[in-house]
């Protein structure tokens, strides 16, 4: 039986002395992110790096453990016995740091490190109160926790909280996660908007039925906790695909496309008769947003704090049509 060449020579054993610094912790992120994602090109964006810089990062750290930490190659990407060890305890690591830091922020009553809340495009748009006075409430009671707050579409939220880049998330969740503990803050509505130009743009008081829609080209609802469309969708059919609010108001401005916007956010172009509702009741639908955060990541005392800030802000077990 023939054996795999290894992809790289032999590492030369070593003993580690068991003390970590700054750079091992830096390296073993480098490490975890990598194996997260499968492999070294698949962590390029979360990391911000190139694969020759990974790869030197990997090569850094396995060198300081004396032990080889992953194999790639033609087979794929895979840890090694060793890797799988290290990645564990590197996981119990973090935690343990996290856990350290929040019982110093409370024996100092100073509270201090990162926090990073994703929200999805154009939220200002619908809950503008609620998370203004909720971000300006935490940065003065927390001052020396550096925020950093993310834009972008639902499903990179999504992903941003459960590879860990984010802590906690704001969006619509197209479907229930186990991996995601999810908190309904508020519900808002969404319409079918056609643009002038469109032919159905001058249909009789804005009637159109699922039969007649199906002649067109139409972008469902990103997300939706109304099931009445499941069926529907399958006979929409669309050359394009947008998630943003403002990507799809392009779309329908054109006179191409059917989309569903939020009648506050598309109520401006309304008002100039570039778009008008069509089909009432019947094609209205309400998504629900969620706070939501990783189940098996261990907030830390900032996050923690910031969730409970955001969940009074938005009186949550009582969530109510924006607008």
């Amino acid at each position: 039986m023939k054996h795999q060449a290894p992809d790289r020579a032999p590492i030369a054993p070593r003993v580690f002395t068991g003390e970590v610094g700054d750079v091992d912790l830096r390296l073993l992120r480098v490490f975890m992110a990598v194996a997260d994602h499968g492999g070294f090109a698949a962590a390029e964006v979360a990391l911000g790096k190139n694969k020759s810089a990974i790869s030197m990062d990997i090569a850094n750290l396995e060198t300081r453990f004396g032990t080889r930490l992953c194999q790639r190659g033609r087979g794929g990407f895979s840890l090694t016995p060793e890797g799988q060890a290290i990645y564990l305890a590197a996981l119990q690591l973090f935690t343990d740091i996290g856990a350290f830091r929040d019982k110093v922020a409370s024996a100092t009553r100073k509270v201090t490190g990162r926090v990073t809340l994703v929200m999805v495009d154009n939220i200002v748009s619908v809950a503008e109160r609620p998370l203004a006075q909720a971000l300006a409430r935490f940065c003065k009671d927390y001052p020396n926790v550096d925020l950093t707050l993310v834009s972008a579409p639902g499903s990179v939220a999504e992903r941003q909280v459960l590879e860990g880049t984010a802590d906690l998330g704001i969006s619509v969740l197209p479907r229930a996660m186990a991996a995601l503990e999810a908190i309904p803050l508020f519900t808002e509505e969404a319409r079918l908007y056609c643009g002038r130009g469109h032919p159905l743009f001058e249909a009789a008081n804005g009637r159109v039925t699922e039969e007649a829609l199906a002649e067109h080209q139409v972008i469902g609802p990103s997300a939706s906790d109304d099931q009445r469309f499941s069926s529907s969708r399958a006979a929409w059919r669309s050359s394009a695909n947008a998630e943003a609010l403002d990507a799809r108001v392009l779309l329908a401005l054109g006179g191409g496309m059917l989309v569903f916007l939020p009648p506050h956010y598309a109520q401006r172009w309304v008002e100039e008769a570039k778009l008008r509702p069509i089909g009432g009741k019947a094609f209205t639908t309400t998504n629900m947003f969620h706070l939501f955060f990783k189940k098996t990541a261990q907030l830390g005392a900032g996050a923690s704090h910031l969730r409970r800030i955001l969940l009074d802000a938005f009186e949550a077990g009582a969530p109510r049509q924006a607008g």
